[in-house]
């Protein structure tokens, strides 16, 4: 069953006083892999985009390994969850697929054909809200495809986006975009209006984003190897992992609150995952 965040799950006021220590990696076989996301299903299982075998797998999270595949009619971009058992992931081609979790199996759900090539995907109060590039802007959408917002450099009044490709949902319903060859993160509220935008050293071409708590993101930085938290009330940035704890171009990440652990996958085709444990 896959993970529905409350705020009962993070009791730490603030991550930045906290350490993330290397694990050893967990290592997905003799496949061709090549992960542009991973989300966490429950304590022992994640899914992973796999667009080298055009496959979503379902892999274990404490000895690594695929448990079940399933395979998708175009390239799986994103992944996000709409319940505890229902995913739904971004393709190639403008499509969203659902996809049914249960257990160890995978099954295929229906497809949603989109007008954009998205890229990023999440999950706000049963509201699909997608990113793409061309031309760069953000999408909001009910479940059955119908385009209840969106915001472009057009609407925004400035040059917002580039290349927004992850998203994440906050608990309080903020969506958070990074934008990689903008060097920032964005937020935009329900409307998708453009609130306020991130910018700062550490976040040098940013990719993956998670939400860890109400107010604190964590951002891949693949041009300087690092992971970073960014406190969205204050907009301070803190590195908490670098090259130094064995990151190289992290592209993807998810965080497990019964394992207390950060699940990365790296930038370009790779059989492990890297595994860091919260003390």
């Amino acid at each position: 069953m896959a993970f529905i965040i409350t705020d009962e799950l993070f009791m730490s006021p603030d991550f930045s006083a906290l350490q993330f220590l290397q694990e050893q990696d967990l290592k997905m076989g003799t496949l061709e892999f090549n992960i542009n996301d991973i989300s966490v299903v429950s304590s022992s299982k994640m899914l992973l985009c796999n667009p080298a075998r055009k496959e979503v797998n379902l892999v274990d999270s404490t000895a690594g390994g695929v448990i079940a595949s399933v395979s998708v009619p175009g390239g799986p971009k994103r992944i996000c969850f709409l319940d505890e058992e229902m995913a739904a992931v971004s393709l190639e081609g403008r499509k969203i697929q659902f996809i049914k979790v249960e257990h160890c199996s995978l099954t295929l759900d229906s497809v949603l054909g989109v007008s954009n090539d998205i890229c990023g995907i999440t999950m706000s109060d049963n509201k699909l809200i997608t990113s793409f590039t061309d031309p760069p802007g953000v999408q909001m959408m009910s479940l059955d495809g119908k385009v209840m917002y969106t915001v472009d450099n057009q609407k925004a009044g400035r040059n917002v986006f580039k290349q927004p490709y992850f998203l994440t949902t906050s608990m309080d319903g903020f969506i958070y975009v990074s934008d990689w060859n903008n060097n920032t993160v964005t937020k935009l509220d329900q409307r998708l209006n453009v609130l306020r935008i991130y910018n700062d050293p550490s976040l040098q071409l940013p990719r993956g984003i998670i939400s860890i708590s109400r107010d604190q993101l964590l951002v891949c930085s693949i041009h300087n190897h690092s992971i970073s938290l960014l406190n969205t009330r204050t907009g301070n940035t803190t590195v908490l992992l670098g090259w130094q704890d064995g990151l190289k171009t992290p592209w993807a990440l998810s965080y497990c609150p019964t394992q207390r652990k950060l699940f990365v996958a790296p930038l370009g085709s790779s059989t492990i995952i890297q595994t860091y444990k919260l003390v």
